[in-house]
């Protein structure tokens, strides 16, 4: 990210000369940068997501284990 922000910053001020526009678009990098990490971080953890509530839960294994402490009070 920063490799590139820095070739965009040099490119735009080559090509114009202007240290605001290079500012500018380096920002505009960055801005852009930001944005496509934050989708594909959505999009990376909706499908972990998805798959796991789509998954059946497993039949054979017990749901409740017996044994434990009983909130009736008594033993």
């Amino acid at each position: 990210m920063f490799a590139t922000s820095t070739v965009v910053a040099l490119w735009i001020y080559l090509a114009t000369g202007s240290f605001w526009k290079s500012l500018a678009w380096t920002l505009l990098i960055l801005v852009i940068f930001q944005v496509g990490y934050f989708l594909f971080s959505f999009a990376l953890f909706n499908t972990l997501w998805t798959k796991r509530t789509e998954e059946k839960p497993n039949t054979a294994e017990p749901t409740r284990r017996d044994g434990g402490v009983s909130s009736k009070g008594g033993r």
